[in-house]
């Protein structure tokens, strides 16, 4: 695992090409209802937000190690939103890890992939009126997709992980982790049942976003 400086900021310092600082500020237990988890909080002084990392069991230093890099869902994941398939990404990416002998999961706060949620919700206005989920932030001056693994990856090399396993349909996450220099062992798909008000966004995603659907 990297040092610590005296102000508990974690200096990573060799890898790859790029040098990024990430702060442990807490760490603690949290029991939920899907079994005993710990997590920790990091800030980023690269982009200012803040990070949560579930983890199960011990995953430090470990090989082939069970990882989802989630982006958060204010609509899905608090109002069960069936416009995406955030939250069971998320759910079953819970109950994978958990039954395994360990994993993690690191939930980055890049809403609506990096537009933010007010924009989202504007985003999603112009779905309403034919648009498709990559039209519309095209639509409003956005990049098809903003979203940013490196603090994810940073966090990887923090723990000291030599090796991931992939909770993703996402090609791009591999990439991110390939650019660092992390290895993926291999790529754990997450298959949602499609419901008729995201059938169509998962067709964008598939034919226009490259995921593994």
């Amino acid at each position: 695992m990297a040092g610590k400086d005296s102000n508990n900021t974690v200096s990573l310092k060799g890898l790859g090409t790029s040098v990024q600082k990430i702060r442990l500020v807490a760490q603690t237990e949290l029991p939920t209802k899907h079994g005993i988890f710990t997590i920790m909080g990091f800030l980023s002084e690269r982009d200012g937000k803040e990070y949560t990392v579930v983890i199960h069991g011990d995953v430090v230093g470990k090989e082939d190690c069970p990882v989802r890099i989630h982006s958060e869902c204010h609509t899905g994941e608090i109002w069960g939103s069936l416009r995406c398939d955030c939250r069971q990404q998320l759910e079953a990416s819970i109950k994978y890890i958990t039954a395994k002998p360990y994993g993690m999961i690191i939930y980055c706060k890049q809403e609506g992939r990096g537009i933010g949620l007010l924009n989202k919700l504007k985003a999603y206005h112009l779905q309403d009126n034919g648009l498709d989920t990559v039209e519309a932030n095209l639509h409003l001056g956005f990049p098809v997709d903003m979203r940013d693994y490196c603090v994810g990856t940073d966090i990887i090399q923090f723990l000291g992980i030599k090796s991931v396993a992939l909770l993703t349909n996402n090609p791009e996450k591999i990439q991110a982790f390939n650019r660092k220099g992390i290895p993926v062992t291999r790529r754990i798909p997450l298959v949602i049942t499609p419901n008729k008000y995201n059938e169509r966004y998962l067709k964008t995603k598939k034919e226009k976003l490259n995921h593994l659907l």
